[in-house]
Parts: C-alpha cells; structure tokens; sequence
C-alpha cells in the first residue's frame, strides 16, 4: 500500500517548494559566536519578516560541545510546535543544513540544525570530510549520545511538543538519522533521509522493534551506492529485521548530494560524483512535506 503522503505528492506536482538561494559555499569556512541564554524562549530577531526566528546554541553533547542552530517560526502564537532535528551531510555543520532549519520553521516547524563533529566544526574538502564522518560513525555509542543530546535538547525547549520530533539527514547525515531509527531511539517519531549511502549497523543492544517511520529519497546515479551490488537490499534487510516502517522513493536520474544547490561546484572543484537537481528536490521537498504531515497534525 502507498502511503497517503506519497500518494498525495504524486498526484499533486504543485505541492513544492522553491529553495531558497546559498548565499554563500559550503566551504565557506566563518562560523559566528553562539549567544546565551538558550533556555529562554527565542527573541525575535531580523529574520522575523522572513517568517521565521533564529539563533545558534551551545551545549554538551557526548564529548563534544554542539554549537547548533535553532530556528522557530515567526508567530504570534508561541507554539508548541512539532521539532525536526536536521543532520547534515558529511562536510559538517555549515550554511546549507542551515538554510534547511530555516525552510522548516517557515513551515511552521521548530527545526534544530545538529552540530555532530562539535564546535561547529566544517571540513573543507573530500579528505577532511571522510576523517571527521569516519571517526564519528567508528564509535556507535558516541554517535547516538550526541544525537540524543540534540534531541532532548529540542525537546527540552519550551516553544517545542516533545511528543512529536522528527530527524531528516542529507548524504552521510541520511546515514546518521537512519541508524537512529535502526536503533530504536525513544522520541524518534520519524526519520527521513535524502541521498543517504544506505550504511546501517545493528543495534547496540539489540531492539525487537523500531517505532519510528522512515522515508528514504534513494538517488539511483549514486555511484557511492549503486556501484555496490547489494547495498540496499542489505540495507532493507537490516531495517527489515526490527520491522520498521519503511519506504525508499526511487530518483531514477539523480546523483549524491541532489538537494544541494552548489553540489555541482563543489563537485567539479574535488572531482567528486554529485550533483544538484531542481526537479528532483523539489520533489524530494514535497514529498518530505507530506510525510511530516501524515506524521503528525502538522501546521502546514
């Protein structure tokens, strides 16, 4: 059976967003200072014509101190709102993941750009990027307390419903949420991840069943994943053994990092397969648009 979310985007193709432009690269490298006082509800700031609110953050999360990025809606109602966490690709924290939190909180959603490498920490090309993602996800344990400390981070906010969060990913980042989903995580309402490389373990300790929703926008040219034989019947055959709630949208033409609108550049600078499609993302946006709403009464 299609799910209705599915179902409703394919029928309706009007149903999209159109991106907001990057005013910068991804490797731009400038990372402002975090303000204080995160526990009070946010201030309206200069962005609050532009439909939404915004400040970054600081706190513990597992050994690394997370300086994330927290953007409500605009609102003369306080909320609560329904809390999307945001997992970056595997460059780090940076403009784009952002931009994304920013989208959410225009929709009406409490969105939490996640620092996973700590101190808002970015790399800056291929090399760096496969050191910091290989050493986060070398140590499991690690991974899901900094995930967790983002998600009760969230919660904890009082303009936020803790009963509905949700966690997306892009790239590597699609990997992260996922295996969070793998691992049962409580709080976890659903998960879904956009040109993810379909890298899942099993769970420590071992689960009987995953409660969170998942979509998955799978991009078909990805070599990094279609290269592989097998990778992800594998991947739903790990998902398949804690019975989760899955659902892998094919994008028959498109490549790794395909909601990313400077993924061309930074490819043909490191000479590395990936590249942005408007079409594709524009889809990939509305059909993430339906599964939340399906998730949840959503404010949309």
């Amino acid at each position: 059976m299609i799910p209705d979310f599915l179902l409703k985007t394919l029928i309706t193709a009007t149903a999209i967003v159109v991106l907001a432009g990057l005013g910068e690269a991804l490797e731009d490298d400038a990372v402002a200072t975090p303000t204080k006082g995160e526990g009070k509800p946010l201030e309206a700031t200069e962005n609050a014509a532009a439909g939404f609110t915004s400040k970054e953050v600081t706190f513990a999360a597992g050994k690394i101190i997370s300086k994330a990025y927290l953007a409500l809606p605009a609102k003369k109602t306080a909320g609560p709102y329904p809390g999307i966490l945001v997992c970056p690709e595997w460059w780090g924290h940076n403009d784009y993941v952002r931009m994304r939190a920013e989208m959410l909180a225009k929709l009406g959603y409490a969105a939490l750009a996640m620092d996973v490498y700590g101190d808002g920490k970015k790399a800056h090309d291929p090399k760096t990027a496969v050191s910091l993602d290989g050493a986060l996800k070398a140590n499991q344990r690690e991974m899901n307390a900094r995930v967790l400390a983002h998600l009760k981070f969230l919660q904890a906010r009082p303009e936020v419903d803790k009963a509905r969060v949700a966690a997306i990913g892009y790239g590597s980042g699609g990997d992260v949420c996922l295996q969070m989903a793998r691992n049962g995580m409580r709080g976890l309402g659903g998960v879904a991840a956009f040109h993810p490389l379909f890298n899942v373990v099993p769970s420590q300790p071992p689960i009987r069943k995953a409660t969170a929703k998942v979509m998955v926008c799978d991009a078909q040219e990805d070599p990094y994943v279609h290269l592989r034989k097998g990778k992800v019947a594998a991947f739903r055959k790990e998902m398949a053994s804690v019975r989760t709630d899955l659902v892998i949208i094919p994008f028959p033409d498109a490549m790794q990092s395909f909601t990313v609108p400077n993924a061309d550049i930074v490819g043909e600078k490191f000479r590395i397969p990936q590249a942005y499609s408007p079409e594709a993302d524009r889809k990939a946006w509305g059909l993430l648009r339906g599964f939340l709403k399906d998730l949840w009464d959503s404010p949309q």
